[in-house]
């Protein structure tokens, strides 16, 4: 009769996995259709802080909780998505952070060779990016899969978190619906992790689902 697997031991496997995503980089799908909050929160964490070089592109493609309350920095690209089916919004920048650079595009393969120019000028620009230096937000995914057939979505999120990987870079891809959806369970191949996300009677919470590792965190404070 096989043995219960040991609860300290998943825990030092997670705890070990986890570690190696924050040093070599990953790309995270970050999923929770409760709460704009949790998803605001677990940006802010993401992005990483100011300690070092950081080095950062936001893909905007929809009026963005992250982007409006956390553009950091004179480094960073902020790279709009507009739609071809509706008005974008033409703003560079928000009354709590700096404008910055923006390059507007429409259709979703030019989106994707935006965002990897962006990748890779900045490799260029520093001449070799550290690992987990260079971070990616991309908010939201939401509307993406509403224009676009769900294979067409997968194809640009392929070629793009495996830029972010080639840059031992470290990308969030923000997702607001349940864990459980069929969409997240298409998706989650290409990613890491996928981090759900809530709010809760103690604040922003978060769970992890490492794809390497089987077992899942617990809901842990973000």
């Amino acid at each position: 009769m096989a043995s219960e697997p040991d609860p300290s031991d998943e825990r030092v496997a997670f705890t070990s996995a986890l570690a190696r995503l924050k040093r070599e980089g990953s790309n995270l799908l970050v999923v929770g259709g409760s709460s704009d909050v949790a998803h605001a929160e677990a940006c802010d964490r993401f992005l990483g802080d100011e300690i070092g070089d950081r080095r950062r592109t936001f893909v905007s493609t929809e009026r963005s909780n992250c982007v409006s309350a956390d553009v950091r920095g004179d480094d960073a690209d902020l790279i709009r998505y507009e739609s071809p089916t509706r008005s974008a919004a033409a703003t560079t920048g928000t009354a709590d952070g700096p404008e910055l650079p923006t390059d507007g595009v429409s259709g979703l393969p030019e989106l994707g060779a935006a965002v990897v120019d962006s990748i890779r000028a900045t490799d260029e620009e520093v001449g070799g990016l550290e690992s987990a230096q260079f971070r990616l937000c991309l908010d939201s995914m939401r509307p993406l899969l509403e224009e676009h057939a769900e294979r067409e979505v997968f194809r640009f999120l392929h070629a793009v978190t495996n830029e972010v990987r080639a840059a031992d870079g470290m990308g969030h891809y923000h997702l607001p619906v349940g864990y459980d959806s069929q969409t997240v369970r298409t998706l989650e191949p290409l990613f890491d992790a996928v981090v759900e996300v809530c709010t809760g009677p103690d604040g922003a919470q978060q769970r992890w689902h490492l794809r390497d590792v089987d077992a899942d965190s617990d809901w842990l404070p973000l």
